[in-house]
C-alpha cells in the first residue's frame, strides 16, 4: 500500500482537496451573474460594452492598469459572455497550478516527499486559495506568476535555459497584470537571472541562454514606453497618487508639513485640491468632482478620441468611468501633490506601514498580516464554503506564521555555514520578491493589504517550508556555530 501511495505524485492530495472544496462552493453560488457584475463594477475594468463592442480600442486607452486582466475580460466576453466559462477555467487553472508549482519547486529544492504533501494539503485548505479563483481579478493571477517564477528559478540547476526563460516570463506576466510589478522589477530579476546563468554556464555558450532574458526585457521596456508616450505615465496605472493620498488619509498618518504646504500653494490648483483634500469635500476618485474646483478649471483635459472608454466620463451600466481622459487629467494633480506631501515627511509611510493612531493592529503591515478571505469581493464564496469556520483559522495564523519561519530561516542560514539554505538561489531569490512586495503593500497602500498578500502566499508557503526542513536538518540549537565552522 505504501508503495502504491509513493508512486502517486507530491501535488495530488491538495488538488483533490481543492477540487472538492472548489466544486462544493462553485454549485452553491451564481457563477456567471457574479462575475459580470465584476466585470460591470470593478473600477479597474473597463466593463462589459466597452470591452465587449471596441475590445482592441478600449484596451488602447487603458491607463488606470495594466492591460492584462481587461484583454482577459475582453477574450472571455467575445468566447463565453453571459457563461463566462473561459474565466472560470483559467482562473481554476490559475489555482491549482499554484498548488503543483509549489509542490515541484520544493521537490526540485530538495525537500523530501511527506514535506511537499503537507504544503499542498496547507495550500489547498487555505480558503483564500480557493475564494479568490471566482473572483475575476489578479490574486489568483498573481499567485500563479509568482510561484511560476520560483518554479523557473528551480529548474535552472538542472535546465539553465528553459528556467530562465520561465522565470523571467512569469515576471513579465507580472507586470502586464499587477501595477505593483514595474518595469524596474522585472529588468532587476532578468539581471539576477543572467548573474546565475553566467556563473552555472562557462564561456561564449551562455550567450545563447541570455537570449530569453533580453527578448523579456525589451518586452517589458516597450509595454511601460507605451504608457509613457501615450499618458506620460512612469509606471503603468494613472492611480498612483490617489493609493498614496487615500491610504495616507484614512491611515491617520498624513503629514502635510508647513514647507510641503508652501510648496503647494504657489500652484493655485494645488492649494485648492489640498484644503478639498484634508475637508473631505470632494471624493479622491471623483475626477469630476476635483476638476470642478475653480483653480483647477484650467486642468489640461486629453483630447477625445472617439473611443467611449476614454471620452466619458459615465459607463452606459456600472460606475464611473475611472479610465476616462478627465480621469487621468485629474490623476496628474493628484500625483503632483502627493509627490510633494511625501517629499518633504516620507517617515509618514512608515508610520503608515508600522502603526495608526490606534495602535499596529491596524498599520499596514497589521493589514498585510490579517487573514486573506477577510474581504468584501469574495464573501459570498466564504458563506458556500463547508469547511470555512476550520480553514478560517487557518488564515488568522498563516500570515504571522510564515513570518515567524522565514525569520527563523534567515537566521539559521547567516548562523551556520553548513546552512541548506545559505546559497540557496531559490530561497534569496524568492525571499527578495517577497520583500520587496511586502514593501509596496504596505508603504504605498492602506485597507486592502491583507488581499495584496493573499497573493504571494504559495511563495510565503514555500520559503517557510524550506526554512523548517533547513532547521530540522541542524545537529545543534539554530543560532549556534556549526563545529564545522
Amino acid at each position: 500500500m505504501r508503495r502504491r501511495l509513493a508512486k502517486v505524485p507530491a501535488a495530488v492530495p491538495g488538488l483533490v482537496i481543492f477540487l472538492i472544496l472548489w466544486l462544493i462552493i462553485y454549485s452553491r453560488i451564481d457563477y456567471s451573474t457574479m462575475t459580470t457584475d465584476s466585470i460591470n463594477n470593478l473600477w479597474q475594468s473597463l466593463g462589459v460594452e466597452n470591452l465587449a463592442v471596441d475590445p482592441l480600442s478600449s484596451l488602447s486607452v487603458l491607463h488606470i492598469q495594466p492591460w492584462g486582466v481587461n484583454a482577459l475580460y475582453a477574450l472571455d466576453l467575445a468566447v463565453s459572455p453571459s457563461s463566462h466559462v473561459l474565466l472560470l477555467l483559467v482562473y481554476f487553472l490559475a489555482g491549482a497550478g499554484s498548488i503543483w508549482l509549489l509542490v515541484s519547486t520544493l521537490a526540485l529544492v530538495g525537500v523530501p516527499r511527506s514535506w511537499r504533501v503537507g504544503a499542498g494539503v496547507v495550500l489547498a485548505l487555505l480558503p483564500g486559495t480557493v475564494y479568490y479563483t471566482f473572483w475575476p481579478y489578479n490574486v489568483t493571477l498573481t499567485g500563479f506568476f509568482v510561484t511560476l517564477m520560483a518554479w523557473g528559478l528551480a529548474t535552472m540547476a538542472r535546465r539553465p535555459m528553459l528556467g530562465a526563460g520561465v522565470s523571467a516570463g512569469a515576471v513579465l506576466a507580472l507586470q502586464l497584470t499587477r501595477s505593483t510589478f514595474v518595469w524596474v522589477v522585472v529588468l532587476a530579476w532578468c539581471v539576477f537571472l543572467a548573474v546565475r546563468l553566467v556563473r552555472m554556464i562557462p564561456g561564449r555558450k551562455v550567450l545563447v541562454t541570455l537570449v530569453p532574458l533580453l527578448v523579456v526585457a525589451g518586452l517589458s521596456a516597450g509595454s511601460q514606453l507605451y504608457y509613457w508616450a501615450n499618458f506620460q505615465l512612469p509606471t503603468m496605472s494613472s492611480w498612483s497618487g490617489q493609493n498614496v493620498a487615500k491610504a495616507l488619509f484614512f491611515s491617520g498618518n498624513l503629514n502635510v508639513t508647513s514647507g510641503a504646504r508652501e510648496e503647494i500653494n504657489q500652484d493655485p490648483c494645488l492649494g485648492e485640491l489640498l484644503v478639498a483634500f484634508e475637508t473631505q469635500t470632494i471624493n479622491i476618485w471623483d475626477p469630476g468632482g476635483q476638476l470642478a474646483l475653480p483653480a483647477c478649471s484650467r486642468a489640461v483635459v486629453p483630447e477625445p478620441k472617439g473611443i467611449p472608454a476614454w471620452d466619458q466620463n459615465y459607463r452606459e451600466f456600472g460606475p464611473l468611468n475611472f479610465n476616462s481622459r478627465t480621469g487621468l487629467a485629474a490623476s496628474r494633480e493628484w500625483s503632483r501633490m502627493m509627490f510633494i506631501i511625501v517629499k518633504n515627511d516620507p517617515t509618514q509611510l512608515i508610520d503608515m506601514a508600522l502603526t495608526t493612531p490606534t495602535g499596529p493592529r491596524s498599520s499596514g503591515v497589521g493589514l498585510y498580516l490579517d487573514p486573506s478571505d477577510e474581504f468584501p469581493w469574495i464573501d459570498a464564496e466564504r458563506e458556500a464554503s463547508p469547511v470555512a469556520p476550520v480553514s478560517g483559522l487557518l488564515s488568522v495564523v498563516f500570515g504571522p506564521a510564515m513570518v515567524v519561519l522565514i525569520l527563523l530561516g534567515v537566521i539559521h542560514a547567516i548562523a551556520r555555514r553548513d546552512s541548506y539554505l545559505r546559497g540557496n538561489w531559490v530561497y534569496w531569490g524568492v525571499l527578495g520578491l517577497i520583500v520587496f512586495h511586502a514593501g509596496t503593500s504596505t508603504l504605498a497602500e492602506w485597507g486592502e493589504n491583507m488581499r495584496f498578500r493573499a497573493e504571494i502566499d504559495p511563495v510565503l508557503l514555500l520559503l517557510a517550508v524550506m526554512s523548517l526542513y533547513a532547521i530540522s536538518q541542524s545537529k545543534q540549537i539554530p543560532g549556534l556555530k556549526s563545529s564545522r565552522s
